[in-house]
């Protein structure tokens, strides 16, 4: 890895820690079809953990720490770190969204220099990588920059910055609301399994959960409530005794529970 070394960027990141400060809002509520989309999201993980358990091994190593670092300064180098190691990627970088414009900032980066940093300070298109998945809510991988047509107009800045391939992941609460964006980026071509795709997804999701509460869009509840109770559901088949109307923090406690057993269970 190229990448000598991984830092907060102090100005961006105060900043975007201050708009989350400034807004002290309740977050916006969730429709009906993102809800659902989101139980269905966490019944298929539940699924994928119970089928790979070396992959929930591995997906316990790099996250376990998460949810208790006190700082989101020390949070955010080790989301950084976490998706470096599980994609190889030379270089990388975290993004965080502003919760009035919906643009990108790059807060946390590992390898770039101050072109880089610069050109891609605030991403609001989505002719990148970044913006792509923002705009979709979901990972997005460019596999060569030069054979994606969305991708032209960055080409030159990725040649100079001395990167051929990207992949960005969101990072969401348990809602599924975006906060911001792990990508990883590769000097040559890349072509990840859908297996370890799915991993760096699942990492997405309990980095973003973590990040969340840092920057006070997230509450806890237990495994009891009604989304909760729908991802049982969706898991055995059952139908829910009660419609799942409030959106909570439930997955992080499923697969926290759920990467330590497994992991417990592997041998070493």
């Amino acid at each position: 890895m190229p990448a000598t070394g991984i830092e907060n960027l102090p100005a961006p990141l105060a900043q975007a820690e201050a708009r989350y400060r400034y807004l002290a809002a309740q977050p916006a509520p969730v429709g009906r079809e993102t809800l659902a989309r989101r139980v269905q999201h966490f019944a298929s993980s539940l699924r994928f953990g119970l089928d790979e358990p070396a992959a929930m091994r591995r997906l316990h190593e790099v996250s376990k720490d998460l949810g208790a670092l006190p700082r989101f300064s020390a949070l955010l180098p080790r989301v950084l770190e976490g998706a470096l190691s599980l994609t190889g990627a030379d270089y990388g970088n975290i993004q965080i969204i502003d919760p009035a414009t919906g643009s990108l900032s790059i807060v946390t980066q590992a390898g770039f220099g101050p072109d880089f940093l610069g050109y891609f300070a605030v991403v609001d298109d989505e002719g990148c990588a970044c913006g792509r998945a923002a705009r979709h809510g979901a990972q997005i991988v460019v596999d060569d920059v030069y054979s994606d047509p969305g991708f032209a107009p960055h080409r030159e800045i990725a040649a100079a910055s001395g990167f051929r391939a990207v992949q960005s992941t969101p990072l969401a609460d348990y809602a599924g609301r975006l906060v911001g964006m792990v990508s990883t980026h590769f000097q040559r071509p890349y072509r990840a399994s859908g297996r370890d795709l799915r991993i760096l997804q699942l990492y997405g999701d309990l980095a973003g959960a973590a990040a969340a509460r840092h920057l006070g869009i997230s509450s806890e509840h237990g495994p009891g409530d009604p989304v909760g109770r729908a991802v049982t559901s969706g898991v055995t088949g059952r139908r829910p005794s009660r419609p799942a109307t409030v959106s909570v923090p439930f997955e992080l406690w499923v697969m926290g529970q759920m990467t330590a057993s497994l992991a417990q269970h592997q041998p070493g």
